[in-house]
């Protein structure tokens, strides 16, 4: 059924559904792109690359910053993922300057299909939003993503040293282009975890910030200005580190003490991943 421009659809079961749009209906622009990623890929991984996913608002023709999965067939090419994602994301900006900055993460087949039967994040974002661009298309193999306590945890279980983290950075730095890139990361993160307090019990999807925002406020109405103050920096980000601090300072007043409450009734061994149910 559909939910509307900004909720995932979901099957009759509830279960939701990628969100992506079919590679025939890419714009020419993205598909260019795409084909750059490739190339970096093939260059990097040769015969170990399974396949490439072009994710993130991109992938349903919204938004300007393109983020790109890569799977591996084996786990044997960890040395130096970082630097190539990094150096990576920054030449597909060089050449494709029509678009923001770029994302790129690299997983192994072991990442997506863990052994233990835990809860996989790169699963999930292939299942929900994804569209693949080369190689096999493993959606054929993940079946439609239940919203469990288990999804909610990959966005929890670390949410609190995240955003400390980055407010520290917010204090450290000083360039005004590296303050607008962690404002907006510190009110993605926030926006993310906020969004998996209530994610199992609304039984929604949605990677829009204002909709994230909404549901959020309909549980913690006293936090509704900080919400709005966080998807306004998340899409616009800020050039002051007075104006992020200002923002990061409040949120961590109450979003930290949620995360680990939720965390206390649902992980309390603090587990990286939970078993699916």
């Amino acid at each position: 059924m559909s939910m509307g421009p900004y909720l995932w659809s979901q099957d009759p079961w509830g279960r939701i559904l990628n969100g992506a749009l079919m590679s025939t209906e890419l714009p020419v622009n993205v598909l260019t792109l795409a084909e750059s990623a490739i190339d970096l890929a093939h260059e990097r991984f040769a015969d170990d690359l399974h396949s490439v996913y072009l994710t993130g608002p991109v992938a349903r023709n919204q938004g300007r910053e393109p983020e790109f999965i890569i799977v591996l067939r084996h786990s044997t090419q960890a040395l130096g993922i970082d630097l190539f994602c990094a150096a990576a994301a920054l030449r597909l900006q060089k050449e494709h300057p029509d678009f923001g900055a770029c994302h790129i993460q690299v997983y192994a087949w072991t990442d997506i299909f863990p052994e233990d039967g835990c809860f996989s994040y790169p699963r999930f974002r292939i299942g929900v939003n994804s569209v693949v661009v080369a190689g096999r298309d493993l959606k054929r193999l993940i079946a439609p993503q239940k919203l469990t306590t288990a999804v909610a945890n990959a966005f929890l279980v670390d949410l609190p040293g995240k955003l400390s983290s980055l407010q520290q950075r917010l204090k450290a730095i000083s360039t005004e282009t590296r303050v607008h890139a962690t404002s907006r990361l510190f009110s993605q993160t926030a926006l993310d975890g906020a969004f998996a307090l209530v994610l199992a019990e609304e039984q929604i999807y949605t990677e829009d910030p204002e909709t994230m925002a909404s549901f959020v406020g309909l549980s913690f109405p006293q936090h509704r200005n900080n919400l709005a103050a966080l998807v306004r920096m998340s899409r616009l980000g800020t050039f002051s580190s007075l104006e992020a601090l200002a923002v990061a300072d409040e949120t961590l007043r109450w979003l930290p003490g949620l995360a680990e409450a939720w965390l206390d009734q649902f992980n309390p061994k603090r587990q990286k991943s939970l078993k699916l149910v």
